[in-house]
């Protein structure tokens, strides 16, 4: 396993098991232009855009949830009933006040009540058949997968994270933002800090969270400014298209 793949996959919301037998997968062309960063890790190129199941992968490291939940998946098929919710847990009783003496009673804790399993695994494989409704749902990941490496091919930088939606950075403004980025990581005390000094820069989208990726990832500055380096001399020779 890829030290990437270690670091971003299990962030994201996992790919039900079901899913990524039945509806198989479906890979792009690579394509060697654009910058690719998922959870705040540069991913080097060449790019290898793919759908697996429900959700979109690079270079076979997931950067997105479920496009459309397996779960809307099921609902196309007739006669499907969705799994009952499980009740909501009762509120806890409220404790009598205690006295000073009682703060250093040594009786257990209560124990948290045991946590409801997810209903694909409460309930089982359901049957699949492929129809017309699922088919439409099936279109709408694999167009993820096409714009994604579409932006990519056309040289955008793009970020895609667990805990954020994802930012796409058009090639004008994108060769601004490459121009200053890496030291910016590089020297930022922390996320807050990388935003506001971007903000000022004049790039406002860079938002806190994904900033505290890039700081955690500061070391992947080297690799951006040897990339972007490498762009800028292929440019002068009349190398890039």
């Amino acid at each position: 396993m890829s030290v990437l793949a270690a670091f971003a996959a299990p962030r994201f919301e996992k790919v039900p098991d079901q899913a990524l037998e039945l509806l198989k997968g479906a890979r792009s062309k690579s394509v060697s232009s654009g910058f690719l960063f998922v959870n705040g890790h540069y991913v080097k190129p060449s790019y290898r855009v793919s759908r697996m199941g429900t959700a979109i992968f690079v270079n076979d490291v997931q950067i997105t949830g479920q496009v459309v939940p397996w779960a809307s998946f099921l609902a196309t098929q007739d006669g499907y009933v969705p799994p009952a919710k499980p009740a909501a847990a009762p509120a806890p009783k409220k404790k009598a006040e205690k006295s000073v003496d009682d703060l250093f009673d040594d009786a257990p804790a209560e124990s948290p009540a045991a946590e409801e399993k997810p209903a694909e695994e409460a309930e089982g494989p359901v049957a699949f058949s492929p129809n017309a409704k699922s088919g439409a749902l099936l279109k709408k990941v694999d167009e993820a997968r096409i714009e994604t490496r579409r932006r990519l091919r056309d040289g955008y930088v793009c970020f895609y994270g667990s805990r954020y939606a994802r930012v796409l950075v058009e090639p004008r403004i994108a060769r601004g933002l490459l121009d200053v980025l890496p030291e910016a990581m590089r020297d930022a005390k922390n996320g807050a800090a990388l935003a506001a000094a971007l903000r000022q820069k004049g790039y406002p989208f860079m938002g806190r969270e994904l900033c505290e990726d890039l700081v955690e990832n500061r070391a992947d500055y080297l690799e951006i400014v040897r990339r972007r380096e490498s762009i800028k001399e292929d440019e002068r020779l009349g190398l890039t298209r």
